[in-house]
């Protein structure tokens, strides 16, 4: 285990100094998008079992906004609201995700760029040195697909279930509408 780690901070190093930005997005992004991804989880778990929503959907009314009378107009204002409790930041936060799941590859292409011009300034003294310069080109490219791809695929499964969340809102919000005027 020491030498993979010995060996990947070596390699780490070789990217050039794109490389510490690349791992704090890389961080940033695979926090966020996993945090977003276990709460809309967890949200739709409760929205899909009738008796955890309801309980929950209670707590909600009974935090003082809504009288509970079941009424329709109250039921469409309770939602509402909760969709907005629900998904506080959760919008801005998807898109802050894809914005910057999209500016690790120019960070790696970057690196490119910088790595191809050491090699090409060093071509004149020598050939050894010419290595390197593409090796660090090579490493930060990689090092922003690897940043770049998973990040995209955790913002897009949030998303997804994000809109999965709204329509089991809507579900939910549709039957006890119906159920009122049964």
């Amino acid at each position: 285990m020491e030498k993979f780690f010995s060996l990947f901070f070596e390699i780490f190093e070789s990217g050039g100094i794109l490389m510490y930005p690349l791992a704090v997005l890389a961080v940033y992004l695979y926090f966020s998008g996993f945090k977003i991804c276990f709460r809309m989880r967890r949200l739709n778990r409760v929205c899909s079992n009738h008796d955890s929503f309801m309980r929950a959907y209670r707590a909600f009314l009974s935090d003082g906004f809504f009288d509970g009378n079941g009424a329709s107009g109250e039921i469409k204002s309770a939602f509402g609201r909760l969709r907005i409790e629900l998904l506080a930041g959760v919008e801005r936060r998807l898109l802050m995700l894809k914005i910057l799941s999209s500016v690790a590859p120019l960070i790696g292409l970057l690196g490119t760029v910088s790595g191809m011009m050491l090699s090409i300034a060093s071509a004149a003294y020598s050939f050894g040195d010419v290595a390197d310069g593409i090796s660090s080109a090579l490493i930060t490219t990689q090092a922003g697909l690897v940043a770049a791809i998973p990040a995209w695929i955790i913002t897009m499964i949030a998303s997804a279930q994000t809109q999965t969340l709204l329509i089991n809102l809507a579900k939910r919000e549709a039957w006890l509408i119906r159920g009122s005027f049964a």
